[in-house]
């Protein structure tokens, strides 16, 4: 599914988005600082999904609703993503708001698009694309 993916995803731009992190996986930073209930919202599993073009914008809504976040809620889960990526990564300038607004800006640029969007995570290596 990576390599489907990787071959199938836009260059730059709108379309794709990746983020790295040294040792630890930015999805569990994610998964964490949104709790059980808003990481519920988004598809796939932990990361993971290729989806149709139809799936995309069926899943948008809970995806807007779990990441599309402001004032006090937004401060606190970026603020968790960091705390968690210093702690397990050793990174204390990880990009917090690009890892969530990354994957919701993929999906919206998706749904315009009337494309199928596609994510992995690569653990090992800390990778997180969509």
């Amino acid at each position: 599914m990576t390599d489907a993916s990787l071959n199938l995803m836009p260059q730059g731009g709108m379309g794709r988005f990746a983020v790295t992190g040294r040792s630890a996986n930015p999805v569990a930073a994610l998964h964490y600082a949104l709790g059980y209930e808003s990481a519920a919202k988004l598809p796939g599993w932990f990361g993971d999904f290729l989806l149709p073009t139809d799936a995309v914008v069926a899943a948008l809504p809970g995806v807007e609703e779990a990441l599309r976040l402001t004032g006090t809620r937004r401060a606190e889960v970026l603020s968790r993503i960091s705390d968690w990526m210093a702690v397990m990564d050793g990174d204390p300038a990880f990009d917090a708001a690009e890892l969530l607004d990354g994957p919701l800006r993929v999906f919206r640029h998706a749904a315009d698009t009337r494309s199928g969007a596609s994510a992995f995570s690569r653990a090992k290596h800390g990778t997180t694309t969509g």
